[in-house]
Formats: structure tokens, C-alpha cells, sequence
């Protein structure tokens, strides 16, 4: 397979799987299914983001979903999931632009923004113009001013995709919310510390330290596990379905390894220099490249193959971002 069809491939499978997600969730678009999972706000945030470079009106309708309903993200769990200054960058400065328009995000426009290079255009495939949003060019990024076009919504609290707004309505926006959601979602009958704060996406005195509160309120359980003395978490999930009314808790995902590993894929194969590349060099990058995201991808659930020697080893990469693409999509 050419380089031009695994990035286009990859590219539309991540635009069609965000527009989908954003469907049920309040922005503009007609949703293609009912996720049976819940979603994570801020790595799909992530995401989009990336992705939404090669689709401007994707980006800008996100933009105007955090106008809407930015009370409802996490600023500090958003710059916590970014892998690199780069998304970070991105990520402030949509916050920013959002900040502009709803006060509930208001910290990020006070936010002073570091040192950066000249704009680089924020969408490759269209010149911002003379006129450049004043916003993102203190963040390093080209882009044509554009005002909230007011179409997106808050989220419905009763499809299964809007779980963690729910339980973010309840708990506000902390890690509260996002170690009671792995908990009911991921039904594990004992979860370890750093299992919850890897989904939580806190620091780890702040995750552990709200753990134990909702353990002594009794919201949680806890138990040690033999001499080691390790502390496990869980949940009464028939008690907590009761509570929220529900017949069944939302699937869970491991969006945060997840999605960053797809982020790090889609960016890094849109970089002009593997068109010039020789098949032995293409494949020693990808090889290269598979083993900075392939951790993240087995955390997932998502099966990589490590065979292949030499050029060879390029097919067995496609396959690996094929099964990254399918897993996207099917609930474990």
C-alpha cells in the first residue's frame, strides 16, 4: 500500500469516527449510531483538534461546542492528556478562542501563552488570509477569525456516549467524576491505583487522595491485595445503577492511550518526508514509529504485530494502523 492511501485511509477513519462521537453529543451533525460506550471528553477534544486541521468546519463546530458547553470540560485534564507542547499549544489556544464567548472558560483566556514561533497554518490546506485571529496567532497558529456559528447543543444525559457529563453534572469536573465513571464503566471487581489514575488523567496524589475520600463516604470499596499491602479500588455497580436509574452501565474504552496513539499516527504520516523515502527506509520509520504508540495501542486492547524484517515490515505496519482503525469502532 502507498503512503498516500494508508494516510488517507487513516485520516478519513478518524474524521468519520469524530463527526460521529460529536453527533451524539451536541455538535451539528447527523449522528451514523448509537455509541454503546462513554465517551472521554477531553482526549476526543484531543482528537478532533488534530484531526479537525484537515477539516475546517469540523474545528470551527467544535470550537462552537465549547462555547456551548465548556462549563462541562476540563481545562486542566485536557492539557494533562496532550502528549507534546505541540497539542498543548493547540489545545490553549481553542480554549482561548472559546474563553472569548463563555465564561465558564474564562481561566484560559487569562492564560499568558509561551514563547512561539511565527503562525503556522492552522488548516494546510487553506491560507488564512490577510486577516489572522489574534487568539490562536499568540499561540503559534494561523488561523481566519470566525464567530460561534450557535448550531451546537448541550449533550443529551441520556444516551450512553454522554456518561461522564453526566457524572460530571454530579461531581463538577475534577477527578470525582472521572474515578467514579472508570469504576461503573470498566466494572472491574478491583482496580489498582495507577489503573484509576491513568483513566482519571490527574496527577496521582490528587487521584488517589479523592479515591480514598468517595472510599470513606462510602461511596466506593476498597481492599488490600496479600503483603505487598496494595490498595485496590471498586464499585457497587447494582447499588450505583440504582442511584443514576440506569439497566446497564455505558462500555468502557481506553480513549486516553488510546486516542493519543492515533493522534501521534495521524500527525506523524502526514509529514511530507515518507513520500521521498525508500521502502527499506519507509519501513524502518514506521517500525520506529509503531514502537513509540505501541504500548498505548496494547492498552487499548488493540492487537500489534511485531513480524516482518526490512521493507517487508511496511506491510505489517498497515496492518497494525488497519486494526487500530476496526477496534475504533467495535466495543471490546
Amino acid at each position: 500500500m502507498q503512503i498516500s492511501e494508508l494516510r488517507d485511509r487513516l485520516q478519513q477513519g478518524l474524521l468519520d469516527f469524530a463527526w460521529a462521537e460529536w453527533g451524539q453529543m451536541g455538535l451539528l451533525a447527523q449522528p451514523t449510531r448509537t455509541s454503546p460506550w462513554a465517551a472521554d471528553p477531553e482526549a476526543l477534544l484531543l482528537l478532533t483538534f488534530e484531526v479537525g486541521r484537515q477539516d475546517p468546519r469540523l474545528f470551527d463546530e467544535t470550537l462552537d461546542w465549547l462555547v456551548v458547553n465548556g462549563r462541562l470540560v476540563s481545562q486542566q485534564r485536557l492539557r494533562n492528556l496532550c502528549v507534546d507542547g505541540r497539542e498543548r499549544a493547540l489545545a490553549d489556544a481553542s480554549l482561548a478562542w472559546a474563553a472569548q464567548h463563555q465564561r465558564a472558560l474564562r481561566a484560559a483566556g487569562t492564560r499568558t501563552p509561551p514563547e512561539t514561533r511565527p503562525p503556522e497554518q492552522l488548516f494546510p490546506s487553506a491560507s488564512a488570509g490577510d486577516r489572522i485571529d489574534p487568539v490562536f496567532a499568540a499561540h503559534g497558529w494561523s488561523k481566519a477569525p470566525t464567530r460561534p456559528s450557535g448550531k451546537s447543543r448541550p449533550p443529551r444525559l441520556d444516551l450512553p456516549i454522554n456518561f461522564a457529563f453526566r457524572l460530571r453534572r454530579l461531581f463538577g469536573t475534577g477527578s470525582r467524576a472521572e474515578i467514579v465513571r472508570f469504576l461503573l464503566t470498566s466494572r472491574d471487581p478491583g482496580a489498582q491505583a495507577e489503573v484509576v489514575r491513568r483513566a482519571a488523567g490527574f496527577a496521582k496524589r490528587n487521584v488517589l487522595d479523592t479515591a480514598n475520600d468517595l472510599v470513606a463516604a462510602g461511596a466506593l470499596g476498597s481492599y488490600t491485595l496479600g503483603a505487598s499491602g496494595e490498595r485496590l479500588y471498586s464499585a457497587d455497580l447494582s447499588a450505583w445503577r440504582s442511584f443514576l436509574r440506569l439497566d446497564d452501565m455505558p462500555a468502557h474504552r481506553d480513549w486516553p492511550q488510546f486516542l493519543a496513539a492515533l493522534r501521534v499516527l495521524h500527525r506523524e504520516l502526514l509529514d511530507p518526508r515518507w513520500d521521498g523515502l525508500s521502502d527499506y527506509l519507509r519501513a524502518s520509520e514506521a517500525r520506529q514509529l509503531m514502537k513509540r504508540v505501541e504500548s498505548d495501542l496494547r492498552y487499548a486492547g488493540v492487537h500489534v504485530r511485531d513480524t516482518g524484517t526490512g521493507a517487508d515490515y511496511w506491510n505489517v505496519f498497515v496492518t497494525n494502523v488497519d486494526a487500530a482503525l476496526s477496534a475504533l469502532v467495535v466495543a471490546a
